[in-house]
């Protein structure tokens, strides 16, 4: 990600000006080396200093909410003591100052509190500052380090500009390329980035197919234009540039071909419109869902549980599902449409079906889900032949990734590694 220059932090900061002037510090929160302050004032809004190298700050969503926990340091310890639950009177910012500025809250004891915020890169830093009675005290996040004189800032142009919104977006999407644990569990609520891209997404392609539909419309009329040309006139008397044009779409066209043509690029018109109201459907749908809360993630069940595969489907939870073939055309079908992370299940030492998990890399398999997904696994296997079932049967299950299908083989038997072992009641 690029730094911040000098025209994205003036404006940055003076929206955060406009922003908290009159709210009150409510809380705060230390993730790994980001700062992330809570004001409120008719709305709650979380501002996000990342002193990561480069530094950047943003306000977070108005839905991100922050973790209870608090680490104790002697930042935090001044903050919580002097800071919290104190109403900004002002945010300073001097051209001359560089990439820092500072926010002066009301201090109901008298005195001055402040708190300085450094962006340059390499010196990024926060500062607490207490003034009562002419004496002061003063915490910093980090060792501070002697600014020099020039700040460096060089010739920005306006169409480099990004905004708060458009750094945070930024910074979100180089979290998603190179995660660490530093950004917290918040972090990890990138749906909204997500949402964004397919509304942007989905508007160029609207605009896309509006060009087309343009192009089309002026083929249509050109084409039933030399159509009616045609009816009267001879193609050789058609004008140059319509008879050069008209050749590049086919050759030798006759009159009939011409109407047919025209007739075929207006019925794709309609279909254009069609597609159009769809993908603005979809946006608005987009658009209401980004005012909600975060969706559910949902399981990507692949083929399974469509029309060409017969399947049995146990819904063990939230984060995923069960299914199990019929037959070893099923089987085949679900093993291949698997991700590596999915577990597969097998009775031992009897012939059975495929039992395939479909679910999130990071949805978390506890013991009690893989003995109810074995159990039920097992008694489906035996659920037309119950005389035959035992009393107790073993259940082998793996990740999808140690399961190979054998070449050529019809029937769906496969090689695999790293087994685990179940033992499940049948009653």
């Amino acid at each position: 990600m690029k730094s911040m220059n000098f025209l994205e932090f003036q404006a940055g900061v003076e929206k955060i000006r406009a922003a908290i002037v009159g709210a009150q510090l409510q809380d705060f929160l230390i993730q790994g080396t980001d700062l992330l302050l809570q004001f409120y004032a008719r709305k709650s809004r979380v501002l996000r200093l990342s002193f990561k190298t480069p530094p950047v700050l943003f306000f977070e969503d108005e839905n991100f909410k922050l973790e209870k926990t608090k680490d104790r340091i002697p930042l935090t310890l001044f903050l919580a003591k002097h800071f919290l639950r104190k109403s900004v009177l002002e945010v300073r910012y001097k051209k001359d100052w560089g990439r820092r500025f500072e926010i002066h809250l009301h201090n109901d004891e008298g005195g001055v509190l402040w708190m300085e915020v450094v962006m340059v890169p390499g010196y990024q830093n926060v500062g607490l500052f207490i003034r009562e009675n002419h004496k002061e005290k003063k915490v910093y996040w980090n060792k501070p380090k002697e600014l020099s004189v020039s700040t460096g800032e060089s010739k920005v142009e306006v169409s480099d500009f990004r905004s708060l919104e458009g750094l945070r977006d930024e910074w979100y999407e180089q979290w998603r390329k190179n995660p660490s644990n530093d950004a917290g569990e918040n972090v990890a609520d990138t749906w909204k980035l997500d949402i964004r891209k397919k509304i942007q997404k989905k508007t160029n392609a609207i605009e896309k197919i509006k060009q087309q539909s343009i192009e089309n419309d002026a083929t249509v009329n050109r084409l039933y234009r030399i159509g009616e040309f045609a009816k009267y006139k001879a193609m050789g008397e058609l004008d140059k540039n319509d008879q050069d044009w008209l050749n590049g779409i086919a050759k030798d066209m006759d009159r009939e071909s011409i109407f047919k043509k025209a007739k075929a690029l207006a019925a794709k018109s309609e279909g254009i419109g069609g597609r159009l109201q769809v993908l603005q459907d979809e946006i608005l749908a987009l658009e209401n869902t980004l005012k909600g809360e975060r969706p559910e993630l949902q399981h990507k069940i692949s083929i399974a549980g469509s029309a060409d595969i017969a399947t049995r489907k146990l819904e063990v939870g939230v984060g995923f599902s069960l299914y199990m073939g019929k037959n070893a055309r099923d089987n085949v079908q679900l093993l291949k449409s698997s991700q590596p992370w999915e577990l597969w299940f097998h009775l031992k030492d009897y012939p059975s079906a495929y039992a395939i998990t479909r679910k999130n890399k990071t949805t978390a398999v506890e013991h009690v889900h893989l003995m109810k997904m074995a159990s039920w696994f097992a008694k489906e296997c035996f659920k037309n032949n119950k005389e035959k079932a035992p009393k107790h049967i073993d259940v082998i299950y793996t990740e999808c990734r140690y399961v190979k299908l054998l070449k050529g083989d019809k029937l769906g038997r496969v090689t695999y590694a790293n087994i685990k072992n179940l033992r499940v009641l049948l009653d």
